[in-house]
């Protein structure tokens, strides 16, 4: 027994120094003072094992936080998201505070309840600026108003008179106060911004006035020297002071049509429109002077297009109660068509030597510049949201213009022989306007 103990302790040996061999520890492995240190291949690690530096994560990837999205837990993400490739964890994670709309800090490791009251008051603020610039830009706005005006700083003309006193000028046939309307479309673009589309004109069959005097003779304040009529070739003077009947009839158009961008600026209950566009307005008058037979006809027509700015205030004293005040002017481009003729029933009335007459007919065409400035005060009281109505007072001047009335103040011999058109007339435009207003 005792002669077999020795090879049993050298074998005993052997075995056991062949075992802590095989079972060396590496220099990877962790150690007390390093306990993140990696690990070597564990001695009873199955074939699939995988180093911790190798080994990807299943945890769901963290998405910046955008307006309007509320973040959601691991537990509630959609397939599409779990299905994104897992972020290894060598990578290195991003700082759990970030910067959120409007400078506000939050974490991503918050609760959905946290996440949805800090995004509630922009998410709430973000919906109601865009429906209301949403709800603007689809918005078309539809205005008819009803225009009653008259005309006032015309020349007025003297054209004949009699012994008795009696007389008649250009203010006896003038406009007097006429009718028309009003209507505009408008389409906002947002921020504020609107297209207007504006018609106004003034509709009226025109004005007579009439001189009769059978006791005494009618004579004219006209320069009708140089002038010739009928086969006889006598002076126009003598037929026109020999008549016993005038009669004077005049006829009046103004249109305006404009197309303007407009911007708005707002406080507390003053608003204020400031707009830039295009403008045209149409002024034509005519005169006939009948005498007896023999008939003076004028037409001018004032085409007139350029570009315009004006700004409108609008002060809201009261909730359904709004005034306004608005201003406009521009400088115009005025192509003139001048037309003028002395007829009768013996044809035209003839100027210059008998051997070589012209007629006294003409038609010309100009080209100038004027003015328009347009000034309007009203108030308008809202029905409700959508719907208003409206009413002021409206003063349009206009300087520049080719007006009949002017072209009397030469001799009318010019109207044979002349080749110039006064064009420095003025009118004014004055009068009330009501309307309604409507929302779409």
């Amino acid at each position: 027994m005792i002669r077999r103990l020795p090879p049993a302790l050298i074998l005993l040996t052997v075995i056991m120094t062949t075992g802590l061999g095989a079972e060396t520890i590496s220099q990877h492995e962790p150690t007390l003072f390093d306990p993140y240190r990696e690990p070597a291949r564990p001695l009873s690690a199955s074939a699939g094992w995988t180093s911790r530096a190798h080994a990807t994560t299943t945890t769901a990837p963290t998405t910046p936080l955008r307006p309007g999205v509320i973040s959601q837990s691991p537990a509630d993400l959609s397939s599409e998201r779990s299905a994104q490739p897992p972020r290894s964890l060598t990578q290195p994670l991003g700082t759990p505070i970030q910067s959120l709309p409007q400078n506000k800090l939050g974490s991503r490791w918050t609760s959905n309840r946290q996440h949805q009251q800090r995004l509630s008051a922009v998410q709430k603020d973000a919906r109601f600026y865009q429906q209301e610039d949403s709800a603007k830009t689809r918005r078309l706005d539809f205005r008819l108003r009803g225009l009653i005006m008259t005309k006032d700083n015309a020349a007025n003309r003297q054209l004949a008179y009699d012994q008795a006193g009696a007389s008649l000028s250009t203010r006896d046939a003038d406009l007097d106060s006429v009718g028309g309307f009003e209507a505009m479309l408008s389409k906002g673009l947002g921020n504020d911004q609107r297209v207007d589309l504006t018609y106004w004109g003034l509709f009226t069959a025109g004005d007579t006035a009439n001189l009769n005097d059978s006791n005494a003779p009618i004579e004219f304040a006209l320069d009708l020297e140089g002038l010739h009529y009928g086969p006889a070739d006598a002076p126009l003077t003598e037929i026109f002071d020999g008549a016993s009947q005038v009669s004077l009839s005049r006829n009046f158009q103004y249109h305006n049509l404009e197309l303007n961008w407009t911007g708005s600026g707002r406080n507390e209950s003053i608003d204020f429109d400031y707009l830039a566009g295009f403008r045209y307005f149409k002024a034509s008058e005519s005169l006939h002077l009948d005498v007896d037979d023999v008939v003076l006809s004028a037409r001018d027509e004032n085409h007139m297009l350029g570009l315009q700015l004006g700004g409108l205030v609008h002060w809201q004293p009261r909730e359904q109660l709004e005034l306004h005040a608005g201003i406009k002017f521009g400088v115009f481009a005025n192509v003139i068509n001048h037309h003028a003729q002395i007829q009768g029933s013996a044809g035209y009335a003839m100027a210059g030597d008998l051997s070589s007459p012209l007629a006294a007919t003409q038609s010309l065409n100009k080209d100038d510049f004027a003015t328009l400035g347009q000034f309007d005060l009203g108030l308008q009281y809202h029905w409700n949201d959508r719907c208003r109505m409206t009413t002021g007072y409206r003063i349009v001047g206009i300087n520049g213009l080719a007006l009949p009335t002017d072209q009397l103040a030469q001799s009318l011999e010019s109207i044979a022989t002349g080749t110039q058109v006064h064009s420095n007339g003025s009118i004014l435009l004055h009068g009330i306007y009501v309307g309604l207003e409507y929302d779409f």
